[in-house]
């Protein structure tokens, strides 16, 4: 809508995990190697964690399309809430499409039926040399059950290295749920983890004008000088924040046809959405 006015070709600050926006801040760029390393090395269980909005599916997204031709065959559970043990390997198998949703939806199997579907698959990649990678997003809605079923799914492997690659992605209480005793074991089998931390404030601008550039636009030409300030104060480092404010932001300016954008206007913007901040908010890291 505002694109044009402001010289872009689309818009910079969708809440949409595209990896052409993605920002290689120093804990993206590492969290991004974590993946990529321990996928293509077939490292087993992958640990991903962040804060809600850090930019963890961005992350994943990215890296699988870094991966280009040697991306091994990939499935993404993202629906995870509530899931118990039978309902996780219902949506692996489907995800895999080794059973069809309608399949699934019309009969009644046991959990160690879909075991058995799940293992001939994954014995005839093994046998071929072949990897594969299961992605379960949103991983702190598991319970203990769930996530021991997921434990023992890592059994796959050959005498040298892992034939099933799991990345486990989700908030900072996934981290806690692991520390508990009973999931000792899985803990144990996490060979790469690395926790997303919040941007700096002093990566706020550099964050803003790396979108815009994406998008085929000129920082300068659209925000006044300050902004950054306004912006870091608002969003405390957390990536999903800068660009729900950053779109609303351009959003007001255009109908006002405003541009280049002052500090204050963003300034007043922020007051106006204070209430989608969340409380306590994420504690940036210092220079």
């Amino acid at each position: 809508m505002y694109e044009s006015f402001f010289g872009l070709r689309c818009a910079p600050f969708s809440l949409s995990p595209d990896p052409l926006f993605l920002w290689p801040s120093e804990t993206h760029q590492e969290g991004l190697s974590a993946l990529i390393y321990g996928i293509s090395r077939r490292k087993g269980f992958i640990l991903l964690t962040g804060e809600v909005g850090s930019g963890k599916t961005t992350l994943l997204r990215t890296a699988l399309e870094r991966l280009g031709d040697d991306l091994p065959e990939t499935a993404m559970v993202m629906n995870t809430a509530g899931l118990t043990s039978l309902d996780l390997l219902k949506l692996i198998v489907v995800e895999f499409r080794l059973v069809s949703a309608s399949e699934v939806a019309r009969e009644s199997r046991s959990l160690a039926d879909y075991l058995v579907v799940l293992d001939a698959f994954l014995l005839e990649r093994m046998s071929r040399d072949e990897s594969t990678v299961l992605i379960i997003d949103e991983a702190q809605n598991l319970g203990l059950e769930a996530l021991e079923q997921v434990r023992l799914l890592s059994n796959y492997e050959t005498h040298t290295e892992k034939s099933l690659q799991i990345v486990l992605t989700g908030q900072p209480e996934l981290r806690e749920k692991l520390a508990d005793p009973r999931l000792r074991q899985l803990r144990q089998r996490i060979a790469i983890e690395h926790h997303i931390e919040p941007l700096r404030r002093a990566e706020t601008l550099e964050y803003l004008s790396h979108r815009i550039a994406r998008a085929g636009g000129r920082f300068a030409e659209i925000f006044g000088e300050g902004v950054d300030r306004a912006f870091a104060d608002f969003a405390d480092g957390c990536p999903r924040l800068l660009n729900l404010l950053a779109d609303r932001v351009l959003l007001a300016a255009y109908s006002k046809s405003l541009r280049p954008i002052p500090a204050s206007f963003v300034e007043l913007k922020a007051k106006d959405m204070g209430h989608i901040r969340p409380e306590p908010a994420p504690t940036a890291r210092t220079l």
